[in-house]
């Protein structure tokens, strides 16, 4: 894994470890910084794509079983300021998500904690069934194509981005090539987790060197 110019850091989000007792450092210590992780694939040529594909909402986790979105004006200026970056970085925003290269979507987690394993990347693996392969195409599961393991507490906002040019067929899985996560969100102002919550989407972009 690599970690990238992290100006916001008070500490290191993660060690490179499988092992099963792994975790998050604490975020109640982290009264003025938040926490920004990005890695992606090294093997991508990422300004090979054009075009991406962005949901108006943004995946809520919490301990509900049914698939929560949050799409408030809030919601839309987060959404907002991945879409600048993206344009920034030389991508054309779709609105065919059939015709798009990249998919983007985006997964807030609201009040419980995830674990994610090199063996079983994907934090909540159909249970409940959030984000699912089959909203960007006939892709059996996911696949990261690099190593992942670290914990994801409340208020943690998730970024990945998928490709998909990928082959479509039901034997295989839908590469996520880039992903971001964005620690430390909540305070007692809903203004300042607003604020910390797009600073950290910008950090995101601008300590992955690939763009």
């Amino acid at each position: 894994m690599k970690i990238k110019n992290l100006r916001y850091f008070a500490y290191a989000l993660l060690a490179v470890a499988f092992s099963a007792c792994q975790k998050e450092p604490s975020t109640s210590e982290l009264n003025d910084d938040y926490l920004v992780y990005t890695d992606y694939d090294t093997s991508i040529d990422f300004a090979a794509f054009e075009t991406y594909f962005i949901p108006d909402s943004i995946l809520v986790i919490g301990s509900n079983y049914e698939a929560q979105y949050w799409k408030d004006e809030n919601a839309q200026e987060i959404i907002a300021t991945v879409i600048a970056q993206m344009n920034n970085s030389g991508y054309t925003q779709s609105f065919d998500k059939e015709a798009a290269d990249l998919g983007i979507q985006m997964s807030y987690v609201e009040e419980v904690t995830y674990f994610v394993g090199y063996n079983n990347p994907y934090w909540w693996w159909y249970y409940p069934y959030y984000w699912a392969p089959g909203y960007w195409g006939d892709w059996l599961g996911w696949h990261y194509p690099y190593s992942v393991y670290y914990g994801y507490t409340a208020g943690s906002l998730l970024v990945e981005m998928v490709n998909l040019d990928a082959p479509q067929e039901g034997s295989k899985k839908l590469p996520v090539i880039w992903d971001s996560f964005i620690g430390g969100l909540l305070t007692s102002n809903s203004q300042v987790n607003l604020q910390r919550t797009i600073d950290g989407i910008d950090q995101a972009f601008e300590q992955t060197p690939i763009w």
